[in-house]
């Protein structure tokens, strides 16, 4: 089961012994032992993906004035 974090930054340990840092919405890697993985879940750092979603929703960014923004002016039209 995958695993995604949820706090701002979490330091892991990798199998290769190298400290991997994951920022919040990254998903865990797969090489993180399951003892790391239980103490972070434990202490609210990370939290399970679930099998049905193994990956975070990717977001779509509006920029300000594009025509999907309803806030943005109208030619002929006072906000």
């Amino acid at each position: 089961m995958s695993h995604i974090v949820t706090a701002p930054l979490v330091g892991v340990n990798g199998v290769d012994g190298k400290v991997k840092y994951l920022y919040r919405g990254t998903l865990v890697p797969s090489d993180v032992s399951k003892d790391d993985i239980e103490r972070l879940v434990a202490d609210g750092l990370i939290e399970s993906a679930g099998a049905d979603d193994p990956a975070p929703k990717s977001t779509t960014r509006k920029t300000a004035g594009s025509k999907s923004d309803s806030t943005a002016a109208e030619p002929g039209r006072e906000n």
